[in-house]
């Protein structure tokens, strides 16, 4: 296990069989701590070797709609787009997040969004 000290958010990384654990926490999100903690997910990714990401985000507030666009365009440049991506929000942040979903698809990144940890790990592993 890794923990990461970000500025304004904390991020917990867990090596599990056949995919990397990210826990997003003790923050409230913006468009600087998601630019942040996305481009320290692409370092552990290539640095791993990883493939595959389940990313769980316990942040308060939300990236405002009118920035996702700019998230999802740091998710390419920090290497998304080789990653099968399952992100989990566990503060209720859905419409924006079904939204960044429909954006990642269009910038080729291959991820869903979920409400339920089990759920995005099957999902990871074993869906389509």
């Amino acid at each position: 296990m890794q923990l990461i000290q970000g500025e304004g958010f904390k991020l917990r990384l867990v090596r599990e069989a056949g995919y990397l654990h990210a826990r997003v926490y003790d923050g409230t999100d913006s468009l600087q701590v998601s630019s942040a903690y996305w481009a320290l997910l692409g370092q552990a990714c290539r640095e791993a070797g990883i493939d595959r990401l389940l990313v769980e985000e316990e942040l308060h507030e939300s990236v405002d709609m009118a920035e996702i666009e700019q998230v999802i365009r740091v998710m390419v440049e920090a290497g998304m787009a080789g990653i099968r991506l399952a992100f989990v929000e566990l503060l209720d942040d859905l419409p924006g997040n079904e939204y960044g979903e429909i954006l990642c698809r269009e910038h080729g990144i291959h991820g869903r969004t979920f409400t339920d940890v089990a759920l995005a790990r099957n999902w990871l592993l074993y869906g389509d």
